[in-house]
């Protein structure tokens, strides 16, 4: 059902061209318009992803009921000129930080353990290659705990007992390192009537077809840290505004991993390759 209400919102403007990762609900908000989807051929002999899956789960006043980060560095060799990978990260600076409770992290099986605690290199086993044109996620992490959350969302609806029910929403910076970009935060209406907005930080959008309202906006950081909406719509239901969605892109990584030389086992010469760093959101809700 939230799906429907995600691609629901497509519709209006005739905005749907297929979904962004900056434009996940097809708002026309933030970014360039998302056109299909191509996959692009691999310009280099190697692709590295630096990725953190997070969950976050806010009450409606905005505490931090969980929040979950799960970690991955994925080297895939796309050539034989990239198979022969040694992957060096700074094991001793961002384990500075995240060697303390609430942290695990765990190499490969097929991955040499010692050279990585050693070393903070990853590579296989024997000096074997990595096979060509397949991802492997080398190293993963985890983590549990309310510091985790980048920035809270807090919704207070109140009847006002006259056929409308007035709202307010805020949003607040929790972690100062943290750089947020193309904030979507969606939530039903429970009428496909107009919202009456009193004051906004940002840009919204109504879609009346589906009566979904979204609160956008481009950047959220230690200059931007905190953003309020105050709106009004006919009815009586305090519960219908809920759940609250949140979608965002972000390379602020909670573990201050980085990939610090990526270099071929036997000459030692560097790999060229494509990196990406990304924080994923998959489910980001305030209920």
């Amino acid at each position: 059902k939230k799906d429907n209400l995600m691609a629901g919102m497509l519709a209006e403007d005739n905005l749907g061209g297929g979904m962004s990762a900056a434009d996940p609900f097809g708002l026309g908000l933030g970014g360039a318009p998302a056109g299909p989807a191509v996959p692009a051929a691999p310009s280099a002999p190697a692709t590295v992803l630096v990725e953190e899956k997070m969950t976050v789960l806010m009450s409606r006043e905005g505490e931090v009921r969980s929040a979950e980060v799960k970690g991955t560095v994925t080297y895939t060799a796309n050539t034989d000129a990239g198979s022969n990978a040694r992957i060096s990260v700074n094991k001793s600076q961002y384990m500075t930080k995240c060697g303390g409770g609430g942290w695990s992290f765990a190499t490969h099986p097929k991955v040499d353990k010692k050279t990585y605690e050693k070393e903070g290199a990853l590579a296989l086993k024997g000096g074997k290659p990595f096979p060509v044109g397949r991802p492997v996620g080398v190293l993963r992490w985890n983590y549990a705990g309310p510091d985790a959350c980048p920035f809270t969302v807090n919704c207070w609806p109140e009847d006002e007992g006259s056929g409308s029910v007035n709202v307010n929403m805020e949003f607040e910076l929790t972690r100062p390192d943290a750089v947020v970009t193309d904030v979507n935060i969606l939530f039903p209406l429970g009428t496909t009537d107009p919202p009456a907005v009193d004051s906004v930080d940002g840009q919204y959008k109504h879609d009346p077809g589906t009566g979904m309202m979204c609160w956008h906006h481009d950047v959220v950081n230690a200059g931007n840290p905190t953003g309020s909406l105050e709106f009004s719509v006919p009815g009586g239901d305090v519960d219908v505004f809920f759940p609250v969605q949140i979608a965002f892109t972000s390379q602020s990584l909670l573990c201050p991993i980085e990939i610090t030389g990526l270099t071929d086992v036997g000459s030692g010469g560097a790999i060229p390759n494509n990196m990406t760093v990304r924080v994923v959101p998959e489910s980001y809700t305030c209920e």
